[in-house]
């Protein structure tokens, strides 16, 4: 529709202006962890691993990008303008931080300047909550570190039965303490578990009601659970530490913990689709 995108004389639309706009911003803030994760691992198991970043990112990205461009052809308005001039200078910056904030502006105004249940303002939903894993669950981490390892530890020292120090618990043979680092946080997978709920829901139309709350706890329940258990399972066989830490225990955890979100929140937003139909 070549005319409909340019009555105000913009060579794009505002729907390809928005895309372009999150695309940016999204490559730009990912680009740190995906150089680390090249170097680190090499090219073949950084690329199987997805640059260590989650399918569900990855997948909440390309719907709400594709959300953004399926809207009705839009001609850009004055003040997107002002907008993209500054999420180009924020994503423009060598700094990661920046370009999540931007992408937290841009959704946010996004979804106030477009109409209900609209694919924009579901896009931009869907994306605004891609920054919840990707930056808010981190600053969140950064001040909120201390009491949620301890959280995690006293979970594990409870299912493992021994005492727990900060945030190390003792091994069940008790050879030594097992600390739970930052990276093995259950916060990370809750905030995933949360953005798997938003964009199923929202590729869905799924209308929010209050018993929504329960799945996605339920959801949040489940990821925690299974990271719970594979922490203790090293503290109840520290022999096996590197077959459950490593490579191996990590890729099954990962794959559970996708499987068991997915399955949960599918289940929750399906149950009210017969209801509407």
């Amino acid at each position: 529709m070549p005319g409909s995108s340019q009555g105000d004389g913009s060579l794009v639309s505002r729907n390809e202006l928005f895309a372009g706009l999150v695309l940016l911003g999204f490559a730009n803030g990912i680009s740190g962890r995906v150089i680390s994760s090249v170097v680190e691992d090499g090219i073949a198991p950084a690329l199987l691993s997805t640059f260590n970043i989650s399918v569900i990112v990855w997948s909440a990205c390309a719907i709400g990008i594709s959300f953004l461009l399926r809207g009705p052809v839009q001609p850009v308005r004055t003040f997107d303008r002002v907008i993209t001039i500054c999420v180009l200078v924020a994503v423009l910056m060598p700094v990661a931080p920046l370009s999540w904030l931007a992408l937290t502006g841009l959704a946010v105004y996004i979804m106030r300047s477009s109409p209900r249940s609209s694919f924009l303002q579901r896009g931009a939903c869907i994306l605004l909550a891609m920054t919840v894993p990707m930056f808010w669950g981190r600053l969140l981490f950064a001040v909120l570190s201390d009491l949620i390892l301890r959280g995690d530890a006293t979970l594990v020292g409870w299912l493992v039965g021994t005492p727990r120090l900060g945030n190390a618990i003792q091994f069940a043979d008790g050879s030594g303490y097992l600390w739970i680092a930052p990276p093995c946080s259950s916060l990370a997978n809750i905030s995933l578990a949360i953005l798997c709920w938003v964009t199923i829901a929202k590729a869905l139309n799924h209308p929010g009601s209050v018993r929504d709350v329960g799945w996605v706890v339920l959801a949040c329940a489940a990821v925690v659970a299974i990271n719970v258990t594979r922490i203790s399972l090293i503290g109840l066989h520290p022999e096996q530490y590197e077959l459950i830490h490593g490579p191996a225990g990590l890729a099954v955890a990962s794959w559970m913990i996708l499987g068991v979100t997915l399955g949960i929140c599918l289940l929750g937003v399906r149950r009210d689709l017969p209801a509407r139909a």
